[in-house]
């Protein structure tokens, strides 16, 4: 179970240059990434609407995406533009994007069945900041996320576990810390 409809970091801006694309799994959903010729990040569900192929083994031809099955073409919006050996394209033959924003110097994907609502955002502009080193990369760790955002925010632990480098030694503890 996965908190869906709020905003989630799904890259960094410097991921989605070029011609390729970008693959990640974001909730446990197969994501494809990339940027469109207006410099805008794109994002669809890895899944061609009509054998559910993962458009990644497909081809990207500009704006568009080919799968690698039958060859139907998507638009960046999600429409199928072209389907090989057919004229009329069925109004339901659609690919799911997701709402994706280019924001304070990371790319954000909303995975929720709610309407996206940029200004729910979180403002963290350090990494857009030219005084400001972000360190690029990623950590995956072999858990559940619940047991790695608790460990994030509850600081209590912070003097015992991790004496050798950003614990505080004798100095009062989180836990004990009063606010005064």
């Amino acid at each position: 179970m996965f908190l869906k409809n709020c905003w989630y970091v799904a890259g960094w801006p410097s991921e989605l240059q070029g011609e390729g694309v970008v693959t990640r799994r974001i909730l446990d959903q197969p994501v494809l990434m990339y940027r469109n010729s207006a410099n805008e990040p794109v994002a669809f569900l890895d899944r061609c609407p009509h054998r559910l192929v993962p458009l990644s083994a497909g081809q990207r031809i500009g704006d568009q995406l080919r799968c690698g099955y039958h060859g139907m073409v998507f638009g960046s919006d999600g429409r199928c533009v072209h389907i090989p050996g057919q004229e009329t394209i069925p109004r339901n033959a659609t690919a799911t994007t997701i709402p994706v924003v280019e924001r304070h110097g990371i790319v954000w994907i909303w995975m929720g069945n709610a309407a996206a609502d940029a200004d729910l955002i979180p403002d963290l502009p350090w990494p857009a900041l030219p005084n400001w080193e972000p360190s690029y990369g990623y950590t995956h760790m072999a858990a559940d996320y619940r047991l790695i955002t608790d460990n994030l925010l509850d600081l209590s632990h912070e003097t015992y576990i991790h004496q050798g480098t950003i614990g505080n030694k004798d100095e009062e503890t989180h836990a004990e810390y009063t606010g005064q």
